[in-house]
């Protein structure tokens, strides 16, 4: 992507690259800040299996992320592509288990408004930290999408 910046002929082409760049600096991040919160919070010691799921997915993000700054081959471009739409539904159904076992514990229905209201303020499972997943994934796909495929 960086040499997409630097090659780009037209005011177009360098802001079309300049706005990719800038999105996958901005999914780098988010991968990588979201990998260390993880660690941070001990969410990998939690006693589900599925608590493993983010910090993997931050873990294998992260390289295709910072690697997409030096090259877009087609593999790597497929993978990270691929690992962004894993990032976007992880995070999807984890803001979405998040908020249905966070009514199941407070008894509350989420098909009310009390309830769905209730059950997204419990702190002990954030639904946002599900979403902040599902956004990451959405800013890498826009750029794995918009991305010049080469060989």
């Amino acid at each position: 992507m960086i040499q997409r910046l630097m090659r780009a002929q037209t005011d177009d082409e360098r802001t079309l690259a300049f706005l990719q760049n800038l999105f996958l600096l901005i999914a780098a991040f988010g991968l990588v800040f979201y990998g260390v919160e993880h660690w941070v919070i001990d969410h990998q010691t939690l006693t589900h299996w599925t608590a493993l799921i983010p910090a993997w997915v931050s873990i294998i993000g992260t390289p295709l992320a910072i690697a997409m700054f030096f090259s877009t081959r087609k593999w790597l471009t497929y993978a990270f592509v691929g690992g962004m739409a894993v990032a976007f539904l992880t995070g999807l159904l984890g803001a979405l288990l998040h908020l249905v076992f966070n009514a199941s514990d407070l008894g509350v229905s989420l098909f009310s408004i009390s309830g769905f209201l209730e059950s997204m303020q419990v702190p002990y499972r954030p639904v946002l930290a599900g979403l902040a997943h599902t956004h990451v994934g959405a800013v890498g796909l826009a750029v794995g999408l918009t991305a010049w495929v080469k060989d």
